[in-house]
C-alpha cells in the first residue's frame, strides 16, 4: 500500500541515489579500516608503507573485481555493468594515458622545484641515494593501491559515468568533485578550509582530465604522482624543502595542476589515439 503512495519517479531517484552512494560509502568503510590500522604508526616507517601496500593492493583488487568481474558481466541491462562506459580498461591498454597523467605532473613540478631552487629554497635529498630511491617506491607503490586506484575508479570513473546519465558533463564534473571533497573531509577529518579548497581543486582537476581525455588511467597517474610527491616532501625525512608550506603547496598543487590539465587538455585534442582503449 506505501508503495502505490510513492510516485514512479520517486522509487527512480532512490535507486539512482543508491547506486551514486553506496559504491562511495563502501569505498569509505574500506579505507576507515585501513587509515585506523595505520595511524597509530609513523607514516614513514617500513612497516606503515608495507602494511599500507598489503591493505591498498587488497582494496584497489576488490575495486577492480567489483568493475570487472564475472557476476557482473551477466548483470541484466537495467543494472547495467559499472566498467561500462566509466573510461577504466585492462591496464595494459591504459598504460600510455597511466604514464601521460604521471608525467604531466612530475614536469611542471620539477621544473617548479628548480625555479624555487635557483631562487634560494632548493629542495635536498637527506637520505642516500639508495634509501631515497626505495622510499619513492615504497609510497608509490602505497599511493597508487591505497589511493589513487580506488578513488579514481570510483569518483572519475563509475561515480561520472553514473551521473552522466542525468547531468551534463560539467555538471557531472561538479557533482563527483562535491562528493569526493566530503568524502575525503569525513575520511581524513576537517583541518580546516585549506583542505576544503585542496580537496575540491583536486577533484574538479582530476574530473575534467577524466572528461578530456576520457581515461580514468591519466588521472589515476596524474594523482598517482601527486600525491607521491607531496607525501615524499611534507611527510617523510628523505627530502628537505626550507621554503614555506605555501611555496611547497605551490610547486607541489598549483603550478603542475595548471600546466599538467593544460598539457594533457592539448594533447587530448591533438593525439586522441595516445589515450587509446578509452571508454
Amino acid at each position: 500500500m506505501a508503495a502505490r503512495l510513492l510516485a514512479p519517479g520517486v522509487w527512480e531517484l532512490a535507486g539512482f541515489a543508491a547506486r551514486v552512494l553506496l559504491p562511495v560509502v563502501g569505498l569509505g568503510m574500506a579505507l576507515a579500516v585501513l587509515y585506523w590500522l595505520t595511524k597509530s604508526n609513523d607514516p614513514a616507517a617500513l612497516p606503515s608503507l608495507v602494511l599500507r601496500i598489503a591493505a591498498g593492493a587488497a582494496v584497489s583488487a576488490c575495486v577492480l573485481g567489483w568493475m570487472f568481474g564475472p557476476a557482473r558481466r551477466h548483470a541484466p541491462s537495467r543494472i547495467g555493468r559499472p566498467g561500462r562506459g566509466s573510461g577504466v580498461v585492462p591496464f595494459p591498454v591504459g598504460l600510455l594515458a597511466f604514464v601521460l597523467g604521471g608525467a604531466a605532473w612530475l614536469v611542471p613540478a620539477v621544473a617548479g622545484f628548480a625555479v624555487l631552487g635557483f631562487l634560494g629554497f632548493p629542495l635536498n635529498a637527506v637520505a642516500a641515494p639508495a634509501e631515497l630511491a626505495a622510499t619513492v617506491l615504497l609510497i608509490l607503490a602505497a599511493v597508487l593501491l591505497c589511493e589513487a586506484i580506488p578513488e579514481e575508479v570510483v569518483f572519475r570513473g563509475y561515480l561520472m559515468r553514473v551521473l552522466g546519465e542525468r547531468l551534463s558533463g560539467w555538471w557531472t564534473n561538479v557533482v563527483q568533485a562535491a562528493l569526493f571533497t566530503a568524502f575525503a573531509l569525513v575520511l581524513r577529518g576537517w583541518t580546516g578550509t585549506a583542505d576544503l579548497l585542496l580537496f575540491l581543486s583536486m577533484g574538479l582537476g582530476l574530473g575534467y582530465l577524466r572528461l578530456v581525455t576520457g581515461s580514468v588511467w591519466t588521472t589515476v597517474g596524474f594523482h598517482t604522482a601527486f600525491q607521491t610527491g607531496a607525501q615524499l616532501a611534507l611527510t617523510h625525512n628523505a627530502v628537505d624543502f626550507p621554503g614555506s608550506a605555501g611555496l611547497s603547496m605551490l610547486a607541489l598543487g598549483v603550478v603542475p595542476f595548471a600546466a599538467g590539465i593544460i598539457l594533457l587538455d592539448s594533447l587530448a585534442r591533438i593525439r586522441p589515439g595516445a589515450f587509446a582503449g578509452r571508454k
